[in-house]
């Protein structure tokens, strides 16, 4: 019997995978997926974290757009620093926030901020 399919393919050398061997993607926890990638960024518009969020930012982002001038709050989880702009595309007064620190904004950068970066 012949291992050659209708497409000329040999059966013998090709490895085929079952759908069910193939390791199931876990959900990460946020703590979890921040290590992974070196850290994130959370913003919160109420104090102490209250309020509306904007969670899991991971890379620069130039505009907060909607979220603009609101932050009150923030937490930056994993091992890196981040970077806060009271101006849009990273201009304006800058404040940096330490890797594993949370808290509320003070004096100019309450409700102040637009832009931010990993360190």
């Amino acid at each position: 019997m012949s291992n050659i399919n209708n497409h000329g393919v040999d059966m013998n050398n090709k490895q085929i995978k079952d759908l069910y061997s193939i390791e199931a993607v876990q959900d990460l926890s946020h703590e979890a997926a921040a290590t992974i990638s070196g850290g994130a960024l959370d913003l919160s518009d109420g104090r102490n974290g209250d309020g509306a969020r904007r969670n899991n930012i991971g890379r620069a982002v130039a505009s907060l757009r909607r979220f603009n001038n609101k932050a009150s709050w923030y937490e930056v989880t994993g091992r890196r620093d981040w970077i806060v702009y009271t101006g849009v595309n990273f201009t304006g007064r800058s404040r940096r926030l330490q890797a594993g620190t949370k808290g509320n904004f003070t004096g100019p950068f309450n409700n102040n901020i637009a832009s931010v970066r990993p360190a």
